[in-house]
């Protein structure tokens, strides 16, 4: 019983988080302005970002709601024993280690700030990415997560890089040149508006790997966060969507103020931002889908986390960019091309190396050069890199 309720939850984490990139494409594909006009160059499509961002913060702040949930079960248990039991169990001693660290409460809750900003930035730029992009090469080329948060965790936290998992970096930084390429060269796909060059999916891919950097920026801060503090995982996505949500959103009116009055229609009036919104029903629905898609993401990955290894965690992030991949090719937004498999099957052997799925030491055509430092176990840079509400 126990096997089919992990993989339940881990297929639907599958599912939700191919969802969530899946809709958020689908949405940047609608026509939301002069759409019964004969000439396609002059329809105006939803080119959103930073809404799409408050979007995803929205559904982060879900998770208060399974959290008030949650304590509401635990206040009804308490009741109708007729408090034969405390309401908050004390700590066993196997928790003794828990209780030296403080809890993340109050102001002290307000350093989550830190990391939400990180993830403004870094998921704004990857929303302006996807348009550009399609959006397997979007999920693919967000693989060089890992590349980043590497040599953040070597250079903030103080971490160790052995040979073997340099060589894994290099791999998948090749895989994502590949994939890169193959967006490049003669592709193609369906992509909003007039942007099916070769020179806009580079832009697009360029934008997405800062994005990265922010996400590892995020990824590390978090890390460090958590390492000097308890703070229930749930509650922590919470904090970040309410924190996130309200600094995109004061961000949006400032840019409007200064910026979007004055140029009507462009990425900075929020006025018109909404009334896209409004102007197409698809857009309607698509906004809630990627809210409810995101938060069930969250809760998902959450429940099933504790229950995983880092190895069957990076098989589902994989399974998930493969999942991505097919329904665009289903969908027809994009064709297949074997440059693009080629890179992320390398992507996908360096990713899963990286995060010790595949034990590239006991290989024997790896030269004893980079086996030399192999990492011993519980020794990795981070226990694995993946999608980040999956390391926990």
């Amino acid at each position: 019983m126990v096997n089919i309720r992990i993989s339940l939850l881990s297929a639907a984490v599958i599912v939700t988080g191919c969802l969530n990139s899946v809709f958020t494409k689908y949405q940047d594909n609608q026509c939301v302005r002069n759409c019964q006009d004969p000439d396609f160059s002059k329809h105006v499509y939803f080119e959103q970002p930073a809404l799409q961002t408050l979007q995803m913060f929205v559904g982060e702040s879900g998770c208060w709601v399974v959290v008030f949930l949650s304590w509401l079960s635990t206040v009804v248990k308490y009741y109708s024993k007729g408090r034969k039991k405390p309401l908050y169990a004390p700590l066993s001693e196997g928790d003794s280690d828990q209780t030296k660290l403080p809890e993340l409460t109050g102001l002290r809750s307000l350093i989550l700030a830190i990391p939400a900003v990180c993830d403004v930035c870094g998921t704004t730029m990857l929303n302006v990415g996807l348009l550009y992009t399609p959006v397997s090469i979007y999920q693919m080329a967000r693989g060089s997560l890992i590349l980043f948060v590497a040599l953040f965790s070597v250079f903030f936290l103080n971490r160790r890089i052995s040979r073997l998992e340099w060589l894994s970096l290099f791999v998948v930084t090749f895989g994502v040149f590949l994939v890169g390429l193959s967006g490049a060269l003669g592709n193609k796909v369906h992509i909003s508006g007039d942007k099916n060059t070769s020179f806009a999916v580079i832009f697009g891919i360029t934008l997405i790997l800062i994005a990265e950097i922010f996400a590892a920026s995020q990824f590390v801060s978090e890390e460090y966060i958590i390492s000097r503090s308890s703070v229930d995982p749930l509650r922590l996505v919470g904090f970040e969507g309410i924190f996130g949500g309200s600094i995109t959103f004061l961000v949006m009116v400032i840019a409007y103020s200064i910026v979007g009055r004055s140029n009507p229609g462009g990425p900075f009036d929020i006025v018109t931002s909404f009334k896209d919104v409004t102007a197409n029903s698809q857009v309607i629905w698509s906004s809630v889908a990627i809210m409810i898609s995101i938060g069930s993401f969250n809760f998902f990955g959450i429940s099933v986390t504790d229950e995983l290894s880092a190895t069957a965690r990076s098989t589902i992030d994989t399974c998930r960019t493969l999942l991505v991949w097919l329904v665009s090719l289903y969908l027809g937004w994009e064709s297949f091309k074997w440059l693009q498999l080629v890179g992320f099957s390398l992507l996908v052997l360096g990713t899963l190396t990286f995060n010790g799925v595949l034990k590239a030491e006991n290989w024997y055509f790896i030269p004893e050069w980079f086996k030399k430092d192999a990492p011993l176990p519980g020794e990795r840079v981070i226990d694995v890199v993946d999608e980040q509400i999956e390391r926990f």
